[in-house]
């Protein structure tokens, strides 16, 4: 199941992310990887190979039915891409570096074993992610 990352919450709530203007990014994670809330930064998450930067984002949106604040993002394409299964993508700030990129939403897809074709994620129109009280 995904998940915000503590440190992404943080960030958004905050205001040190700002999902409209920020350098956002893409990366896989390997079906083998275990993945921690608590994370702070990118290094040592997921196929560093695979990161591609999220072109259309929207959000923060306020859904007063669901009592949710959305974020989202049109689809998100790897292109060329080799080696062992993945199984989610984690969407991240990108700054200059893993150590000092703050991982923020991991979404859960479903699991391929690339081929060196392209993988492409349709986002839920519910959203990437979400904020909940």
């Amino acid at each position: 199941m995904g998940f915000v990352f503590n440190r992404g919450a943080v960030g958004l709530l905050d205001g040190t992310i700002t999902w409209s203007s920020a350098t956002i990014k893409a990366r896989l994670v390997l079906t083998s990887e275990t993945l921690s809330r608590d994370s702070t930064s990118m290094t040592g998450i997921g196929v560093a190979a695979t990161d591609v930067t999220i072109g259309t984002k929207t959000g923060p949106t306020e859904d007063q039915a669901t009592d949710r604040v959305k974020y989202s993002c049109g689809s998100i394409t790897h292109t060329g891409v080799t080696g062992a299964q993945v199984n989610k993508v984690i969407l991240f700030k990108f700054v200059s570096n893993d150590a000092g990129s703050t991982p923020i939403a991991s979404m859960d897809i479903t699991a391929i074993t690339p081929n060196g074709g392209d993988i492409v994620i349709t986002v839920d129109a519910a959203g990437a992610f979400y904020l909940q009280q």
